[in-house]
């Protein structure tokens, strides 16, 4: 067998890999898929060693059980759709804290508890007030009780975001790209065995180098899905809570004395301005007195006029004689005396 046809045969079963893995992917059924991500994605039966190094704060509030033990009060059970799925969730926290330092144990104390781990902590001072922001990693089936007990922690939830992203597909994908190229680097090494010389041998190992390169390419792709998948991160910012200001009373302004001038044209129009209300009143008053009570004052005057007339006729005095001694004349009394 030649160089040449040693290589056509080569690309050929490396072309079959390919179209065999593209095969199996669109025809492997739902259930198989399934069952075979129940078998490869089962978590880790330890948490990491990173997790066991760092002692649970005594003060740090009990977290649910990692058994899954649903009589267990505030447990929050694992959905049966994660057991045949592969799901990277990720959650962000803001939450406002009373007192960091001791958030910052409590914290740490509910990531160890739920069997997870701190993947980096930083805390740092701002105009006085202490801020700190950690990221943990706990395993998938304990995220929303972790949440839960976060939030507990908290004297207002300034903000909570979580997100999720379903690789169930994507690994079952990268399983039979992986079973078709192992099988490939298989016949290659069967090919390299029978090279005539060197040239041929070198050929083939260059094939199988790129076979193998993607097959480690493909096993680490696996393998950190599996890891996401099997524990997720939550990134949790503290912010301490800061004292209400007491409102200052504001003083009231002293006004200021504007200074008056003297400005003759306002005097003048303030004095027509009176003197029209004055003519204006004393015109009213002519029109009441012309209308109300003249009518009613002109018989009462004419009334009192002849009562006084007749009194006055009454009370006039009557005529009397009186006799004078010289000469016997006799005279009316009121009347005029002769020659007078």
């Amino acid at each position: 067998m030649n160089a040449r046809k040693l290589l056509s045969v080569v690309s050929l079963l490396m072309m079959g890999a390919i179209l065999m893995s593209a095969c199996a992917q669109a025809a492997t059924p739902a259930p198989a898929r399934q069952d075979a991500l129940a078998r490869e994605a089962a978590p880790p039966a330890a948490a990491p060693t990173m997790a066991a190094a760092q002692p649970a704060p005594t003060s740090a509030p009990a977290a649910p059980s990692a058994s899954g033990d649903k009589t267990a009060p505030g447990a929050i059970n694992a959905s049966p759709f994660r057991q045949t799925r592969m799901i990277i969730k990720n959650g962000e926290m803001s939450l406002m804290v009373a007192d960091p330092d001791r958030a910052i144990d409590l914290v740490t104390g509910i990531a160890v508890n739920s069997g997870g781990y701190i993947v980096s902590a930083k805390t740092w001072l701002q105009d006085g007030f202490k801020y700190a922001q950690m990221t943990m990693g706990v395993p998938v089936d304990q995220f929303e009780s972790v949440q839960r007990q976060l939030r507990a922690l908290a004297v207002q939830v300034l903000s909570d975001t979580a997100s999720g992203q379903d690789v169930s597909d994507e690994y079952v994908d990268l399983q039979s790209r992986l079973t078709n190229l192992e099988a490939t680097a298989a016949r290659i090494r069967e090919f390299l065995k029978d090279a005539k010389n060197v040239d041929e041998a070198l050929q083939v190992n260059a094939k199988l180098s790129d076979v193998e390169n993607e097959i480690e390419q493909i096993k680490g792709r696996m393998q950190y899905l599996k890891d996401r998948s099997a524990f997720s991160t939550i990134v949790v910012n503290l912010e301490q809570q800061r004292p209400t200001p007491t409102p200052t009373p504001t003083p009231t302004p002293t006004p200021t004395p504007t200074p008056v001038y003297w400005m003759p044209e306002k005097t003048i129009s303030q004095a027509g301005d009176t003197l029209g209300g004055i003519l204006r009143a004393l015109g009213d008053l002519s029109i009441w007195l012309a209308v109300v009570v003249l009518p009613i004052a002109l018989p009462v005057v004419a009334i009192v006029a002849i009562v006084r007339y007749f009194l006055r006729r009454a009370k006039k005095p009557m005529a009397r004689s009186e006799v004078l001694p010289q000469g016997g004349t006799t005279l009316e009394v009121g009347s005029e005396k002769p020659g007078a």
